[in-house]
């Protein structure tokens, strides 16, 4: 699976999604036009011209037509405003579902065994598929086996599981579960469920609506007055009930719409995410199994949020959905996974306590030895670098356990981890240094400066593949920022990128990594808008991105020329003094709003000018991931063990 196509794919099923939903709209709106002629024809009784009408063409023309078009219309603005406001409010992320499903948000520092073993997983998942740690909630109050992934993008994204998925897994079982979970993340379907709900709020509002409007008669009292105050009291109440009831009705069909929204995002993107999950793995026997511990347990949700999400998660949340299924048969899932399944499901239970003390232990991964970084072992086209079968499980296992434990604490920690992203951006030359060292002292204070110090030296030859995954751990704790404390942060990376004046473009991708994975949280940033799907549109800017990577090459012109080799960067290689991080930063920002597969083709050519030469080093093609990230385009690690084991930055 090609997850820049899959990101196409998705983008494309959103329009007819959209198309879909307004057309749900209009049949609520008609439902209740429908309701008004109904309503206006009890109030007016005999009176009603158009029932003694002696034609069709008499009736129609005496049908309130005003009053029941000011009626849909209000109920279509209504409708609308309400998937507005619930879009306005998922512009925080996956964060926002999480804790509207009842979701606790487990800390990076957090001891307890499960918990640990749940963020070590998420991690390493993380780190093999090359995407920003995502936030890690727990839904306490959930006694059913099941999971989802939510958020607009990558950097804002959140995972939660079950109480029951958390405890009743085993940790090949929960890997299998959160596999299938980055598998959304990465092929465009979690921001498709995000819009999704959206949509599906604004149609079930009228029956919320009234089923409040019901509710709130429990708490009025009539008598005590005279006669003539309780009969108008009556009346009211009166009036508050058919109210309520015809919301509730006609709420009905919008709530059936809902389910039929829902039930229109392919369960097809199921199965593909459960074969996803498998190559990730390489363990059919993890997803597998926590399928039929579902199949044994259940995965209901006790939330009444959870029908608005009930298309988000790994199994179906058990809401009454019309017949409208949102996921396919557990039965049908596993036999998909596993052939020769003899149809039998697993009873799950609770661990014995004394075996909570135990910290779960990491098994050592193998890797194949097939994982090398010369260029003749890349597969054409970047394409390889971002399909399913380049995510190993086994390859973030052995990042992250090359990061030592010391590292791994310190970016649990708001100071270090600010200090850990100050050092990976200091200048390597000792006289910038010496003017970077003291803003630092300046902006942030003499500890800070001397903390990522620290870190600069620590971490100056660590490969860069571990660079990026020391990013990826940090992005949780950065995120707890404060809101003057992450602009103060965002203010000292951007001074110390462009302080030495010099074009360093991989501590330049990784400062904008951090900056556009922390704006997607602080800044709210929502959905982005695709405006550019050709190369003619973005010639500019890939004339510009191709001469700065075939810059790196020892013959700049050749290596242009690959990279430009169809002639859609018009205007030949770009003079150095033509390229700058203030360019670069302006022709990214255009590139994040361009469509997956136009991206893919201007990383695509970038990584033919840094391949020119014959060899792509560690560092060319973590810059290359870097690039990736920084545009919402996840691009998994690609090293070796023995790259590795060099620690060299390449």
């Amino acid at each position: 699976m090609d997850f820049f196509a899959e990101q196409d794919s998705a983008r494309k099923k959103t329009r007819w999604l959209l198309l879909l939903f307004l057309l749900c709209v209009m049949g609520v709106v008609i439902a209740i036009g429908l309701l008004t002629l109904l309503i206006s024809t009890i109030v007016n009784g005999d009176n009603s011209g158009f029932l003694l009408a002696s034609d069709a063409g008499t009736m129609l023309a005496e049908l309130p037509w005003a009053l029941m078009g000011t009626a849909g219309a209000l109920s279509g603005a209504l409708i609308l405003l309400a998937s507005g406001f619930k879009g306005m409010q998922l512009r925080g992320g996956g964060g926002v579902v999480a804790r509207d499903l009842g979701g606790r948000l487990i800390e990076p520092s957090s001891t307890d065994t499960d918990e640990r073993k749940l963020l070590n997983v998420v991690e390493e998942m993380a780190i093999s598929s090359g995407v920003p740690v995502p936030q890690v909630y727990v839904l306490d109050n959930e006694e059913g086996i099941n999971a989802f992934a939510a958020g607009t993008e990558p950097g804002n994204a959140a995972i939660g599981v079950t109480r029951g998925c958390l405890v009743r897994l085993s940790r090949a079982e929960l890997q299998g579960v959160i596999a299938h979970e980055f598998s959304h993340i990465l092929n465009g379907d979690m921001k498709l469920n995000m819009r999704l709900i959206g949509w599906v709020f604004g149609l079930v509002v009228i029956s919320i609506l009234g089923r409040g409007l019901l509710e709130s008669l429990r708490f009025v009292r009539v008598g005590g007055g005279n006669r003539r105050d309780n009969n108008g009291a009556g009346a009211i109440l009166i009036a508050i009930l058919a109210l309520g009831f015809g919301l509730l009705i006609i709420g009905g069909i919008g709530t059936f719409f809902a389910r039929l929204l829902q039930a229109a995002v392919s369960r097809q993107r199921e199965f593909l995410a459960d074969a996803s999950a498998v190559q990730f793995t390489r363990e059919p026997a993890g997803i597998a199994g926590a399928l039929k511990k579902i199949g044994g347990q259940g995965s209901g949700i006790e939330s009444a949020k959870a029908a608005e999400a009930s298309h988000c998660f790994f199994a179906d949340g058990g809401m009454f959905a019309f017949g409208f299924a949102t996921h396919p048969p557990l039965s049908l899932r596993i036999k998909k996974i596993q052939k020769d399944w003899d149809g039998k499901f697993t009873r799950s239970s609770l661990p014995p306590i004394a075996g909570q003390r135990q910290r779960p232990r990491v098994p050592t991964p193998k890797l194949a030895p097939t994982m090398g970084l010369a260029v003749n072992e890349i597969p054409p086209g970047l394409a390889s670098l971002s399909s399913s079968d380049r995510v190993h499980i086994e390859r973030g296992q052995a990042i992250y356990k090359g990061l030592d434990e010391s590292w791994q604490v310190a970016v649990q920690r708001r100071d270090e981890a600010q200090a850990v992203i100050f050092g990976l951006l200091l200048a390597q030359d000792e006289g910038l240094l010496a003017g970077e060292v003291t803003y630092l002292q300046e902006a942030a204070g003499d500890d800070a400066a001397t903390l990522s110090l620290h870190w600069h030296q620590q971490l100056s030859e660590l490969h860069s593949a571990r660079k990026i995954a020391l990013v990826d751990l940090a992005i949780p704790t950065l995120r707890n920022l404060s809101r003057p404390e992450y602009e103060r942060f965002a203010k000292i990376t951007r001074h110390l990128m462009a302080s030495d004046g010099r074009v360093d473009l991989f501590e330049y991708m990784l400062q904008r990594l951090v900056d556009h994975h922390l704006e997607s949280h602080f800044g709210h940033r929502g959905f982005a808008r695709i405006a550019y799907t050709q190369i003619a549109q973005v010639a500019e800017e890939a004339r510009l991105l191709y001469s700065a990577f075939a810059r790196m090459n020892e013959e700049p012109a050749q290596a242009f020329a690959s990279a430009d080799r169809e002639g859609q960067a018009a205007g030949g290689l770009l003079d150095e003094d033509a390229i700058s991080l203030t360019r670069i930063n302006a022709a990214l920002e255009k590139l994040e709003q361009s469509s997956p597969l136009l991206k893919r083709a201007i990383l695509n050519g970038c990584a033919r000018a840094v391949a020119s030469d014959g060899d792509l080093t560690s560092r060319e093609i973590e810059l290359l991931r870097a690039m990736g990230d920084s545009i919402g385009c996840a691009i998994p690690p690609f090293v070796s063990e023995l790259a590795l084991s060099n620690d060299s930055v390449g």
